[in-house]
């Protein structure tokens, strides 16, 4: 029988430093060294990862969490008695831009922070590397001055002066050096392209900007003379940089290898989704390709999962408001529609509502298309209309699975309208959304779907109607003395105001990324449902008069809820006015 034999390792000896060495290697070693912060394993490891790769000790020491670079950067100015700068001390811009390419400055761990003519203060992660400080006093044609910079606000600077915005998206583009596609390029070609790493780089960077600035969506769109780049933020779009025209075919093939599209076909639409991970969070890309006249435009929606986690409670509803939907969600059956334009909160009020259900002692089953968020507890159907596979029939097949609840992601026509109300009739609690202007509008819609008059009087709870408004940036907003009209905008709608009366208006700072907006929140209005409206119902009364019954009533219509938001300085009267259409 054949025996195996391992034999003994001997015992691995712990890596010795030598002092002397160590201290030759680096000064600052030797305050390390002498007070024991780390031990000559730790020592021994980060002088072989700095040799591999040619980084400063402080940056290595960061990078193997042996020494925080807050820690490293006390020591250099005790060591060295120089001036120590953090995040507040780095400026806005970049100094000597058309000096210093970003590459050299993040290889050297230096940042220029201040200049004048014969002076440079450099930020640098280790003062003690002098081959930095020669090379930036040549280039500069000025004495240097070192400042001592911690690693991690270092990285931060570099994220913020450089990872984003036009200058990012310019160093990019210069890097590619290849000839633009016309519409006859094959497939092969437009694959080889789409896969070079500056292709890579670029449409990474357009999606890492586009969430950084909080947009919901990317417009991509060629003309003949540049590949416009557009991001809807807040609301309103602004355009980011226009990369060349012959970089559209490249751009668009990458993003269509994204989603899973085909890039062959540039003649019909196509929608298609992906799932990526930017700045450490999952995000769901929606990705729409329409053929125009100068080649593929496309839209990318974006879907951070952290915003479909939002609470009930944090979506802007008046605390009066809150409490009204807070009681109908607890209804064992009726309908519940939030309405509103595309684009103006409706699935996230949704979701909302579904977090404050008893996801397990309910059965809770939604029907979306797409479903933009997961939810934990609840069943979540994709509708596919290319296998027949619609709102109306899930819908009908969901009712027999015993749920409690039932979220609706649209009711778009008449069937499903149909079978909805006939689910709340027979003991489901149907959450739903319509796209229609007011509250009172969704009522006049369903009934123009066919629902009769009766049966909608008996299973209608409450009508959400939501828009969106821009979030005033905190760090910069301004007050101002309203005019005679804008203080008649307040007193015609019964609005009580406060002496002194201020509002305010956006700025601009490097926190909202000089838009003077962060975020977005929603006005309301909630049409609650009691006798006298169903009987309103009942007759099929116009919108006009049951909107004039519910605010009768005290409702609060969503321009009023608007302007009591601009008063508490949470958005502007302007922007209240524009999602409303109302002055």
């Amino acid at each position: 029988m054949l025996q195996l034999f391992r034999p003994q390792r001997a015992k691995r000896q712990a890596p010795r430093v030598d002092p002397d060495r160590a201290r030759a290697s680096h000064p600052g070693l030797a305050i390390l060294i002498d007070r024991g912060r780390l031990g000559a394993a730790e020592i021994e490891r980060a002088l072989v990862r700095a040799g591999e790769t040619r980084e400063p000790l402080p940056v290595v020491f960061s990078e193997l969490g042996l020494l925080p670079g807050y820690d490293w950067a006390a020591l250099m100015v005790e060591r060295y008695g120089l001036e120590q700068a953090g995040a507040a001390e780095i400026p806005e811009a970049p100094v000597l831009a058309e000096t210093f390419a970003s590459r050299f400055l993040r290889q050297a761990w230096v940042l220029p922070l201040a200049v004048d003519e014969t002076t440079l203060w450099l930020g640098m992660a280790d003062p003690a590397d002098e081959a930095a400080i020669k090379a930036v006093k040549l280039a500069a044609e000025r004495d240097v001055v070192p400042v001592v910079v911690p690693v991690e606000d270092l990285k931060a600077a570099y994220a913020r002066l450089f990872d984003s915005g036009s200058r990012a998206l310019q160093e990019i583009v210069d890097d590619l050096a290849m000839p633009g596609f016309d519409e006859t390029a094959n497939v092969e070609q437009l694959i080889d392209l789409a896969k070079e790493a500056p292709v890579v780089r670029l449409v990474n960077q357009l999606l890492a900007d586009a969430l950084r600035m909080g947009a919901s969506d990317i417009h991509i769109e060629p003309y003949p003379d540049r590949l416009a780049v557009r991001y809807r933020i807040h609301g309103r779009l602004k355009e980011i940089g226009a990369p060349p025209a012959k970089l559209a075919a490249a751009v668009v093939s990458r993003i269509k290898i994204l989603a899973k599209l085909d890039i062959a076909e540039r003649r019909l639409p196509q929608d298609g989704r992906s799932q990526l991970r930017l700045l450490e969070r999952p995000i769901d890309l929606r990705v729409a390709t329409m053929p125009t006249i100068h080649g593929e435009s496309l839209v990318i929606r974006l879907l951070d999962q952290a915003a479909g986690s939002v609470d009930l409670g944090e979506i802007g509803l008046m605390p009066d408001n809150e409490a009204v939907l807070r009681r109908q969600l607890k209804a064992p059956h009726g309908m519940i529609l939030v309405t509103g334009p595309t684009g103006s909160g409706k699935t996230t009020t949704l979701y909302g509502a579904l977090r404050t259900l008893d996801a397990a002692a309910d059965k809770i089953i939604s029907i979306e298309d797409p479903i933009e968020y997961q939810i934990n507890g609840v069943t979540q159907i994709q509708v596919k209309p290319e296998i027949d596979l619609s709102f109306a029939r899930i819908l009908r097949s969901v009712v027999r699975h015993d749920p409690n609840v039932i979220m609706v992601g649209e009711t778009r026509d008449a069937e499903t309208a149909e079978i909805a109300v006939h689910a709340a009739l027979t003991g489901h609690l149907m959450l739903t959304t319509l796209h229609t202007n007011s509250a009172a509008g969704a009522i006049a819609r369903l009934l123009d779907m066919g629902v009769e008059p009766y049966l909608l009087a008996s299973v209608l709870r409450c009508v959400i109607g939501q828009r969106l408004v821009a979030v005033l940036c905190e760090g910069c907003k301004e007050a101002y003395v309203p005019s005679v009209d804008e203080r008649h905008v307040f007193e015609s709608r019964g609005i009580e105001l406060p002496t002194p009366l201020r509002l305010y208006r956006p700025v601009g700072c490097r926190a909202c990324n000089e838009v003077g907006f962060t975020g977005r929140v929603g006005i309301f209005e909630l049409l609650e449902v009691d006798e006298p409206i169903r009987a309103l119902i009942r007759e099929r009364t116009a919108s006009q008069t049951l909107q004039g019954q519910a605010l009768g009533r005290g409702m609060t219509s969503m321009f009023q809820d608007g302007l009591m938001k601009a008063l508490a300085g949470t958005t502007t009267l302007e922007e209240v006015c524009r999602v409303t259409e109302e002055w």
